[in-house]
């Protein structure tokens, strides 16, 4: 079986549990942008964003473990792939962007201050490019990395470890991560409108999205006003909870 883009063709030897990565729900913007989330290990969610018009796509946080569902899926509804996003050097599994960028010859984006060697694309804050005719604004969102960025593609929110549906990234990860920082993050996101729509890095009871609105009213992470207080709460609250297994490894592996 071959698989052809426009840059190349190659050999197609990946098997997956191709059905079981999306999730059931599909989010469309207004201008018909159409977002699929895709599951992996536990709770990690990555996304599909398709421009139908151009059959083009761009994935944001892709994981390595569904590797053969991204491929399977281009071919299966005839998507060319236009770039690959990583909000973030990830501490939880290994990311396919550098695959996915080497097997498609295609733009790699992530922060300028990012540590990896394959990213063709590095951004800064505010950064407004268009990705197979999806238009994408980088927001600088440190605090759980100090890297770390938000993407916009019209009213949804691409959030990475920052924000979460009804909590926040951890910043307590040693010499990566900055709890005031996250908060100052934090404040920034909540000027957005109430009608924007929340995708998180993690969410481990399968709700995929609320509004920022939404979020403001049932998220206490956003409900501190005192920088002070949210960062003794922060540490506080991971003082005794365990780091996902491995993290150190992952952070360098993604860093390569």
């Amino acid at each position: 079986m071959t698989m052809t883009t426009s840059s190349s063709t190659f050999s197609f030897p990946y098997v997956a549990m191709h059905l079981a990565h999306f999730s059931m729900k599909r989010f469309v913007t207004l201008s018909g942008v159409e977002i699929f989330p895709m599951w992996s290990g536990e709770g990690n969610l990555s996304y599909l964003v398709v421009n139908p018009e151009a059959s083009q796509a761009l994935l944001i946080d892709p994981d390595l473990e569904i590797l053969g569902s991204y491929l399977l899926t281009f071919q299966q509804h005839n998507l060319q792939l236009a770039g690959v996003i990583d909000t973030h050097n990830h501490a939880e599994h290994v990311s396919a962007a550098p695959e996915l960028r080497q097997l498609f010859n295609v733009p790699y984006y992530m922060h300028q201050d990012a540590p990896s060697s394959y990213v063709t694309h590095p951004v800064q804050d505010n950064d407004a490019v268009v990705i197979g005719g999806i238009p994408v604004t980088f927001l600088h969102t440190p605090g759980h990395a100090s890297h770390l960025v938000t993407v916009k593609i019209e009213n949804h929110i691409f959030t990475g470890d920052s924000l979460f549906l009804k909590s926040c990234g951890r910043a307590d990860f040693p010499g990566v991560s900055d709890p005031g920082v996250q908060f100052d993050s934090l404040q920034r996101l909540k000027t957005l409108p109430d009608d924007t729509l929340i995708h998180p890095g993690h969410n481990y009871d399968n709700e995929l999205a609320i509004t920022l609105g939404e979020s403001r009213a049932v998220n206490k992470w956003l409900q501190y006003a005192s920088r002070e207080e949210f960062v003794q709460m922060m540490n506080a609250h991971y003082a005794d909870n365990e780091k996902p297994d491995h993290w150190e490894w992952y952070v360098r592996y993604n860093a390569r």
